[in-house]
């Protein structure tokens, strides 16, 4: 091999000599790559979540308009238990005057059993209530988010339970002085219930200075000596 020869083939893989597109590696510029994109969109989260978090100035008006939205929710999500336990304590009223027909009698237990499931989480508005329900966090709110926690226990606990009570009343006289004794508790802690969701709508109203929607929890007929 001559020196020409050698020399040719050394200039012939040059890297200088060689075209520019098989030499340069595309690295990626200091804002495309994936640790920079990565760290801003962490960024972008974590100040989204800062500013959702703030506190923003949120007038009376404004205020009263997202707790009656609230209420809405609330007396929407009820209102099939409220009707369950009315006609629940009026079919008991009935039946213990004893103006119902054998017919009407033979009917009683799977209309009270449907009103049981009414006030139970295996009805929809019931868990709608316990789940898509979340008041305002401002001091009315609070005080909203207080009533809507007893409304709660008012439904899948007091009412679900007083029904049940109903229900082995009426289809059964084995230990009917305890269910008569826990029907009383149960009539009991409804009617206190409701005082005290009335109450907290109350004071949220008086901290707004304008009356909020009522949450409609029954007014139940009362049940006689027990």
């Amino acid at each position: 091999m001559t020196g020409a020869d050698s020399e040719e083939r050394a200039s012939a893989y040059e890297p200088g000599s060689m075209p520019a597109s098989t030499l340069v590696v595309r690295k990626a510029v200091w804002y495309r790559r994936p640790w920079f994109l990565i760290a801003v969109t962490v960024a972008i989260v974590l100040v989204a979540s800062i500013a959702v978090d703030l506190p923003h100035h949120v007038t009376p008006a404004q205020d009263a308009a997202d707790q009656n939205a609230t209420i809405a929710l609330i007396n929407t999500d009820i209102a099939a238990c409220s009707f369950a336990l009315t006609e629940s304590y009026q079919f008991y009223g009935d039946w213990r005057r004893g103006v119902l027909t054998a017919s009407e009698k033979g009917q009683l237990p799977p209309l009270l059993a449907q009103d049981q499931t009414s006030c139970t989480l295996a009805s929809g508005p019931l868990y709608d209530l316990t789940n898509n329900v979340q008041p305002a966090d401002t001091d009315a709110g609070r005080k909203v988010d207080a009533a809507y926690q007893v409304v709660i226990s008012w439904a899948t606990n007091d009412a679900k339970d007083a029904i049940t009570d109903i229900i082995h009343l009426i289809t059964s006289r084995a230990s009917t002085q305890k269910y008569l004794r826990d029907l009383s508790r149960r009539d009991a802690y409804l009617r206190e219930d409701r005082r005290q969701v009335d109450g907290l709508i109350a004071q949220a109203s008086a901290i707004l200075h304008r009356p909020l929607t009522a949450i409609r929890l029954p007014r139940l007929p009362a049940l006689g000596p027990l």
